[in-house]
């Protein structure tokens, strides 16, 4: 939980949702299963049955584990499908 409040102070969030994307900064995902794909332009996350894909320059993971997932970087598009 230490880990998610880090996450949440940083990112100026207050509420927990699946995922919350802070433009120019990051996204904070919960519930990740997996990731498909894995460039400094796009992501692929697999969060229950959905996949979250990420579009961005400099994206990068800073943190994954407990299925929890923080990445850093300018993110400007998201698609769930």
């Amino acid at each position: 939980m230490e880990f998610l409040n880090e996450i949440l102070k940083e990112a100026g969030a207050d509420t927990l949702a699946a995922f919350t994307v802070v433009p120019s900064f990051g996204a904070y995902f919960k519930s990740v299963k997996g990731v498909g794909e894995y460039t400094a332009q796009r992501m692929v996350i697999i969060v229950g049955k959905k996949t979250v894909t990420l579009s961005g320059e400099n994206l990068n993971i800073s943190q994954f584990g407990g299925g929890d997932l923080f990445v850093r970087g300018d993110v400007r598009g998201v698609e769930i499908s």
